[in-house]
């Protein structure tokens, strides 16, 4: 009988583990005679029962660092300067995995999570001392590399130029995955793989330039229409002026057909309107009448 309840009174102080299919845990002792360390890890989808000891979850899933101006972002869009010495704010997502090989894992457990009371529920969710670690460990050196990087171009083409946003995003990757990576100087050691970095749309934080820069384009739109309008007109009057030349022409050419040898212009242009009148039914020959004659 003692032997029972001796292990009832285990059953009911002691804690089991089940580690979810996406997750891996860190096994801490916690025994009442044992200082408290780390004795291991835990793979996906174990499950077993200790006796006072503790287990910490991590995930094995893709993670995220979303900076944007969304309501459930992890934090604001990063805030850089460009080469004209321009605030700008770019929204970051930044993707990564961590490392949850035992020891590399129990490295960060013990430099970082415990450090900062970093938390996972088997269900998968968080505390805010998580995303305390991620800010310091990712957030602040990728905003670094992204304020680096930005330095080497001007604010409209940081703004508004899809090759230039596209050649800073694979800069930025290609710096946070390299050798000299500032998240791996930030941590002191490599606990993060597979970052990928997708960059939204820039924005300068004075919004008067963006207006100022629309309104420019307006004036330059409304100069380039008027400029068009005046060709046309132009087109228009040389066009109406050849016309008037041509017909001008054709009726020189009509009133020289009466000009007979030797007759002047004034009589050929006489003989011209006369023909015209007597076309439309007129008569250009009318009586002359003499006043007292018989």
């Amino acid at each position: 009988m003692a032997g029972v309840g001796i292990m009832l009174t285990l059953a009911l102080t002691g804690c089991g583990y089940s580690v979810p299919s996406d997750m891996v845990a860190i096994h801490v002792g916690e025994g009442p005679f044992e200082a408290r360390k780390v004795k291991g890890c835990k793979d996906s989808s174990t499950r077993g029962w200790m006796t006072n000891d503790t287990y910490e979850y991590f995930p094995t899933n893709e993670r995220e660092w979303d900076a944007s101006s969304a309501d459930d972002a992890d934090g604001g869009r990063f805030e850089v300067v460009t080469e004209d010495n321009v605030q700008m704010y770019i929204p970051v997502n930044i993707r990564f995995t961590l490392i949850t090989e035992c020891e590399v894992l129990t490295d960060f457990y013990n430099r970082y999570a415990r450090r900062y009371g970093a938390h996972f529920d088997s269900d998968g969710s968080y505390n805010d001392e998580w995303i305390d670690l991620l800010r310091r460990l990712i957030k602040d050196p990728s905003e670094n590399t992204l304020n680096e990087i930005t330095q080497g171009y001007s604010w409209r083409s940081v703004w508004n130029d899809p090759d230039t946003k596209t050649e800073m995003q694979v800069e930025m990757q290609d710096q946070l995955t390299g050798s000299s990576s500032l998240i791996e100087a930030a941590a002191k050691g490599e606990f993060f793989e597979g970052i990928t970095v997708l960059l939204g749309k820039p924005e300068p934080v004075n919004p008067n330039l963006a207006k100022a820069v629309a309104e420019e384009q307006t004036e330059v739109a409304k100069s380039k229409s008027l400029e068009a309008r005046a060709k046309a007109d132009e087109a228009t009057a040389l066009a109406q002026l050849a016309v008037s030349k041509a017909e001008a022409a054709k009726q020189r050419a009509a009133i020289d057909g009466y000009r007979l040898e030797g007759m002047s212009a004034k009589d050929a242009m006489r003989a011209y309107n006369e023909a015209q009148l007597i076309e439309k039914g007129g008569n250009p020959y009318q009586p002359t009448y003499l006043v007292g004659a018989r």
